[in-house]
């Protein structure tokens, strides 16, 4: 069943988006990010295989993991963030659901690397309609004062949905590799990594049916500017960010180097721990999945308290402060897991950087909607998506795969590639942060 809300008055839009269904809301967008991540994600464990398979090299394997998102956000992330601003937000999210897990479906039937390749680019779609979407969705269910606390929850899934990616695929592909390759009839004989990729894409052709009719649209809170709420073009977006870019750069890039700091190491630990440390697939895949279910989403969800805390104690620039302030921490442990001899030393040094690095990611992206009027949010939040998957998503994985390939020139020596690339990137990102700080505190939110 639809709900209409269109003719609610303002008491009502209030009572709408501030009762206990709009936190129904958020854990349906949380289902549907870890769906999203699973699919993503599930490609990381499969990496040793997928090389052995297709012949390619580190460098090759950080184009299927982060580069076919970028491209494929280049071309739609800001005509869907334009369509998130106007139209139906919940079909828009139905939708990518289904698509994306079709093209994960397909992922498991490629036979070459440029099939492979394709198909990711449309797992891509997940970022490119979830976020902005939900973004702008949450933006009208919850008042600001709450705001960030319910985006923090949300930016959490993705790391919860990452760390589900590594327990679901290290059992499944434990289980699949004892099985071997499996005859699919027309589809021929698939290999275990093949046959991970359909088992994982089966659960979003589902949920995309429950998404669509269990979450209703809510109304459109108007800005107090009229002249703000009529601006919901590509061209009005970019111009308000061109004339708040003082401000709004900052967040943007700052916490996009951030990004590409944890997308590094997401993408290269088990890679790094099997080379390394001679760990199986299954059991790397089991201990950093159980990191980013307990710590990923504990950091994330910190971060967003405690940047309302600070915010409370008259902190107007809460959202970047919590960023720099974690970072900064996070680097010592970033500089030196990668680096110990024992397993064991490294992996406690790594539940730092896990929870330190994904703090950010509670309050970070949660100051776009404080900052851009409603008719312009999806597109904003679109473009800082963009932006963090072109640089972070595609170029931090890829970094640390050069780095190894050009530099080390021997994938055993992985580990000082991600101990360079990744402090290098949260020094950065914490100095673009800094940079913004004042910028930030001045602007009303």
């Amino acid at each position: 069943m639809r709900f209409e809300t269109k003719n609610l008055n303002k008491e009502d839009q209030f009572n709408f988006r501030s009762d206990t269904y709009a936190w129904f809301v958020v854990a349906m967008l949380c289902f549907a990010t870890i769906i999203s991540f699973i699919d993503r994600q599930i490609i990381n464990l499969l990496v040793e295989p997928i090389k052995r398979d297709l012949n390619i090299s580190d460098t090759g394997i950080s184009l299927l993991q982060g580069f076919a998102f970028a491209i494929f956000y280049s071309f739609v992330a800001i005509p869907l963030g334009r369509l998130a601003d106007q139209k139906n937000r919940i079909n828009i999210i139905a939708i990518g659901v289904l698509v994306w897990s079709f093209a994960s479906m397909l992922c498991g039937i490629a036979k070459l690397f440029w099939q492979l390749f394709l198909a990711r680019m449309f797992v891509g779609i997940g970022e490119a309609t979830l976020s902005p979407a939900g973004f702008s969705l949450l933006s009208d269910y919850f008042p600001r004062k709450s705001l960030t606390r319910a985006i923090s929850i949300f930016t959490a899934s993705s790391f919860l949905g990452s760390g589900i990616a590594l327990l679901i695929g290290a059992f499944v592909i434990q289980s699949l590799t004892a099985v071997g390759s499996i005859n699919l009839g027309v589809l021929g004989m698939v290999k275990p990594w093949q046959m991970s990729f359909i088992i994982v894409s089966a659960p979003g052709i589902i949920f995309a049916l429950i998404i669509w009719l269990s979450i209703r649209e809510p109304p459109r809170i108007p800005d107090k500017n009229n002249k703000i709420e009529e601006m919901n073009t590509i061209k009005d977006s970019w111009l308000y960010l061109l004339d708040n870019k003082k401000v709004l750069f900052p967040v943007i890039f700052g916490f996009t180097l951030l990004a590409t700091m944890m997308f590094s190491i997401s993408a290269w630990i088990p890679s790094f721990y099997i080379r390394t440390y001679e760990t199986s697939a299954s059991e790397i895949g089991s201990i950093f999945g159980i990191y980013l279910v307990f710590i990923g989403s504990a950091g994330v969800i910190s971060g967003g308290f405690f940047s309302d805390w600070l915010k409370n104690k008259g902190h107007s620039d809460s959202n970047l402060r919590v960023g720099l302030i974690s970072s900064l921490i996070a680097v010592p442990f970033i500089v030196s897991f990668p680096l110990m001899e024992s397993k064991l030393l490294s992996l406690t040094l790594l539940a730092p950087v896990i929870f330190f690095g994904t703090m950010p990611f509670g309050a970070g992206p949660s100051a776009l909607p404080l900052l851009v009027p409603n008719r312009l949010r999806g597109q904003v939040v679109a473009l800082y998506l963009l932006i963090a998957n072109l640089i972070g998503q595609g170029g931090g994985p890829w970094i640390v795969a050069v780095f190894t390939d050009q530099i080390m020139k021997d994938p055993q020596l992985i580990r000082f590639s991600i101990s360079t690339v990744c402090t290098f990137t949260a020094i950065a990102g914490s100095f673009v942060l800094y940079l913004g700080l004042k910028r930030y505190s001045n602007q009303k939110t």
